[in-house]
């Protein structure tokens, strides 16, 4: 095949970008650039493609398109990640090329308007020097800031617009040496970052409808900054692999929660809450490992890690006449000011672990890790301008976890394995604040899993595969000191009120893969869990405070009818149920269900050499709302979902392709009484110029 090269009238892209690149390039390896002691010339790197009979390699993809939507537009913008209006730019760029006898340079780029998703990563490897790569990506992330619903008044409250959403990124350097003889290093600089506003699941409450309930929309505005080091140090010495490393990061948050209370109230009734909150925390942490091949049949790894986390907290909850509002005594929950406080956090982990093959077909894996984490905190605040609350903490943790492995496949079209894990633990929690609360626990945890399972080849297109587990943890509490009583009658039981809290968990799935002809594939899945949740509280006998099931049936099913087609459908069907004893007491709380359904399908037909159709359906379908708002705040989804997909893709030359695409959405939703249903449709296109 012809190389092809870019046209002449492509100057930007043909001439000035790589001569960047080879600039780039002969900077930071002098050896390109150096005369050859053979034709005193300057040795250039060639472009990947420069090679005979090679595809291009490098391309730009160009995107414009974009979204309308009747209905909710906040809600559909969350559901699928994508805002309404134009969507246009650059969808994906990339440049390589080769220098010296193995090195190749990259480079990648996007930048999509509407969609906020920008990006570029530049990437120098040699395998025989090193490597290095940096880069930058923002995008953004869409929420609905909309809250409950009451069906009894027909109402939602709204805060305004429900358009939300958050902008995270991130700027990263990296470099390494990586000689094959000799020790790796790498050292990576990063900074990540959130800033914008997302939804809260802590919503404010309201009188309307003439109960109380939990219905209207908070939100936090976030500000929040993390810095990356990270270096490592890799080497090998005989049979062994030693390394060790290090990682500094530093956090630094200082975000608010705002809410409404009672918004339909008079006077200072009508609440604003502002909640600023500041964290500020310096983590390090070093680590190193070793792994030794002892044999070809025994391998042995071992290692260690210490973290210190040092955090500092400060804030402020102060309710006004509007948000961020100053202090004022005249509302009765008038919160706190001057928060301050920090904790010092120091863990220790280690771990060791031996695989060995003591006959064929036959390997076993026993590990030991060990884990104790001790904590130190205090944290004072103002009412009113006085100092008021003082609290301090002092908790440790630790934990010892043993896991036996077992895998053997010496029996023909077997392959049998079996793990056992356990788990014990003790720590302490010692807990002094004022108001006067006063705690002083000790407690203890044990928790083991058992997994067994099995994957069988009774014939070459038929392959069964089965799995199950069995889990539990069981915590223990003793409370050497508790300023509160426990009593059948108090009426303040916390903290210090639970002495056991044990969980179970049983888990079985198996599957089906099956081609009854060389061109249909069916995979079958059937997944059953049980979960159990038991607890007994002071001065009171054990009770199980939840129990859930769940059924879990999906198909896949591949058909190729001939050579241009390309058929694929899938279906699951869920039933998923949460029962506790408290919903046979009081109809203000019921037993919870996620059962649901959804299907898809996907169609490819290749029309003909140059051109294919692709078409896909989705659908969803929950029916679980139920309606118990004359006594509490109803929960459960009960909506459907309906996205239909056609695109057709054309290859009008050997460089250039192009593609349009028309999707449709629909979205019921019972839950919200119709207030989150949209309909949105999405039409989009793309060309690509390969060079």
């Amino acid at each position: 095949m012809k190389t092809i090269k870019p046209p002449p009238s492509s100057t930007a892209v043909g001439r000035v970008l790589p001569a960047l690149l080879l600039a780039l390039v002969a900077w930071t390896e002098p050896h390109v650039g150096a005369q050859t002691a053979a034709t005193n010339k300057v040795a250039e790197p060639k472009p990947a493609e420069a090679a005979s009979g090679e595809e291009p390699v490098n391309w730009v993809t160009f995107g414009l398109g974009g979204a309308s939507t009747s209905g909710n537009r906040a809600q559909f913008q969350e559901r699928w990640g994508m805002r309404q209006g134009v969507l246009g730019g650059i969808q994906d760029f990339h440049y390589e090329l080769m220098f010296g006898k193995k090195g190749m340079l990259e480079l990648d780029g996007r930048a999509m308007y509407g969609g906020e998703d920008y990006s570029v990563k530049l990437q120098m490897v040699d395998p025989d020097r090193g490597f290095f790569r940096a880069g930058f990506r923002q995008f953004r992330t869409w929420y609905d800031g909309s809250a409950g619903y009451v069906p009894a008044t027909g109402s939602a409250i709204s805060l305004g617009s429900d358009e939300l959403s958050l902008n995270r990124g991130e700027f990263w350097i990296e470099a390494g040496l990586t000689p094959p003889e000799g020790p790796m290093l790498t050292l990576k600089l990063a900074r990540d970052y959130r800033k914008g506003t997302k939804d809260s699941l802590i919503w404010g409450d309201s009188t309307q409808g003439g109960v109380t309930r939990g219905m209207v929309p908070s939100f936090r505005e976030l500000d929040e900054i993390r810095n990356r080091v990270l270096a490592d140090l890799k080497h090998t010495i005989g049979r062994s692999d030693f390394g060790i490393g290090i990682r500094v990061d530093m956090v630094e948050n200082d975000s608010k929660f705002k809410e409404r209370r009672t918004p339909e109230a008079a006077g200072v009734g009508n609440r604003y809450v502002t909640q600023r909150d500041v964290f500020e925390s310096d983590m390090f942490n070093v680590r190193a490992f070793t792994e030794t091949r002892i044999n070809d049949q025994t391998l042995l790894t071992s290692g260690y890690s210490y973290t210190r986390m040092d955090t500092d907290l400060g804030g402020s909850r102060i309710y006004g006449a509007s948000f961020d509002a100053p202090y004022s005594p005249a509302y009765v929950d008038s919160g706190y000011t001057s928060l301050s406080g920090g904790s010092i956090v120091d863990q220790y982990v280690m771990n060791l672990s031996l695989r060995m093959e003591p006959f064929p077909d036959f390997v076993i894996v026993p590990s030991l890790r060990a884990e104790k984490i001790d904590t130190g905190d205090n944290s004072t605040y103002s009412v009113a301008n006085v100092p008021t609350g003082i609290t301090t903490v002092q908790s440790g943790f630790l934990t010892v976890s043993e896991a036996l492995e077992a895998r053997f496949t010496g029996f023909t079209n077997w392959v049998l394995y079996a793990r056992g894990e356990w788990s014990e633990g003790d720590g302490y929690l010692r807990e002094q604040s004022t108001p006067v609360i006063l705690r002083n626990t000790d407690s203890e945890r044990f928790t083991q899993k058992y997994t067994l399972g099995a994957n069988w080849y009774p014939l070459r297109r038929l392959h069964f595969s089965g799995q199950y587990y069995h889990k539990t943890a069981d915590n223990d509490y003793t409370h050497l000191t508790d300023s509160t009583a426990n009593t059948l009658v108090a009426g303040n039981r916390y903290p210090a009120f639970m002495r056991e809290n044990n969980f179970q968990t049983d888990d079985v799935n198996v599957r089906a893969t099956w081609r009854p002809l060389p061109n249909i594939t069916s995979v079958t899945r059937y997944d059953y869990q049980i979960s159990g949740i038991n607890m007994r509280g002071d001065n009171l006998g054990s009770v199980e405070s939840g129990r859930t099931i769940a059924h879990i049936v999906s198909q896949n099913l591949t058909w190729v009818p001939w050579t241009r087609l390309f058929l694929q459908g899938s279906f699951s069907y869920a039933l998923d149920s949460t029962t506790t004893p408290a919903s046979s007491i009081t109809t203000t709380v019921t037993d919870a269900h996620n059962d649901y359904w959804q299907t898809s399908a996907a169609l490819t037909f290749v029309v003909d050499d140059r051109t294919d159709l692709q078409a896909s359906y989705f659908y969803y379908r929950a029916n679980n709302f139920i309606n118990n708002s004359s006594v509490s705040m109803p929960y459960g989804t009960s909506a459907n979902d309906h996205a239909v997909n056609v695109g057709l893709i054309r290859n009008f030359s050997k460089t250039v392709r192009g593609s349009l695409s028309y999707g449709y959405f629909r979205h019921r939703d019972e839950t919200s009484g119709g207030i989150d249903n949209y309909d949105a449709h999405l039409i989009f296109s793309t060309v690509t110029y390969r060079f």
